[in-house]
């Protein structure tokens, strides 16, 4: 749970499954996310999955490439706040996703593909199309 949930001025609640919540941009609170209501949703816990139901482009590189459909995983740090862990392992924060949506999710139940899975797949299905 982010230091927005803390300090938060304005109703909050704790996010459910199935909740699209956006992540916002707030002179006060800094990246929060919010929720039905426009609340500010708190992530219940670390370990959480959120998938990602919308984006936009953003200067990180890494999550420029990001996809509605994707999911992430959040971790909480003292130190850093919020962080999102992506499918390649690579760590950032609630301030690289202002303007996407996410959604929380239960565990998922299939393992989650990387990026390398992803690319190796197209390009099976690639060649499984061409003909000769």
């Amino acid at each position: 749970m982010g230091a927005y949930c803390i300090r938060a001025l304005i109703p909050r609640h704790t996010a459910q499954v199935g909740e699209v919540m956006e992540v916002l941009w707030s002179d006060y609170y800094g990246a929060a996310m919010f929720g039905d209501g426009q609340e500010i949703a708190c992530i219940p816990h670390t370990g959480c999955w959120l998938e990602i139901t919308g984006t936009v482009e953003t200067s990180h590189r890494k999550v420029t490439r990001l996809l509605p459909g994707q999911v992430i995983r959040y971790t909480h740090s003292f130190l850093l706040g919020d962080r999102f862990e992506l499918s390649g392992g690579t760590r950032v924060g609630l301030r690289h996703l202002v303007g996407f949506k996410l959604q929380l999710i239960p565990y998922p139940k299939h393992p989650i593909p990387t990026e390398d899975d992803l690319v190796e797949r197209k390009g099976r299905d690639v060649a499984n199309s061409v003909t000769v």
